[in-house]
């Protein structure tokens, strides 16, 4: 007699076991997903991160040209 699947009762130990298979399978597959995520939000935040330092670097450069620029007025009105 062969039996099948369907067949089998509610507390097989092997039904049992490919449910757990199947459950750990999904669990790693959600784990994959959320470390490809994370990792795509570290990779943001690093881009983000250089974007606000090189953004930094820009408005502390603009400040000082725009002493230099101030400097060089005040003393072409003093000749003047």
């Amino acid at each position: 007699m062969k039996v099948y699947k369907d067949d089998r009762r509610k507390h097989d130990l092997e039904r049992r076991i490919e449910k757990i298979h199947l459950q750990v399978r999904d669990i790693q597959h959600k784990i994959q997903m959320y470390q490809q995520i994370l990792r795509d939000a570290q990779k943001q935040i690093y881009y983000w991160k250089e974007f606000s330092y090189e953004n930094e670097q820009n408005k502390n450069l603009l400040q000082g040209y725009k002493k230099v620029i101030e400097d060089m007025s005040i003393k072409l009105r003093k000749k003047s």
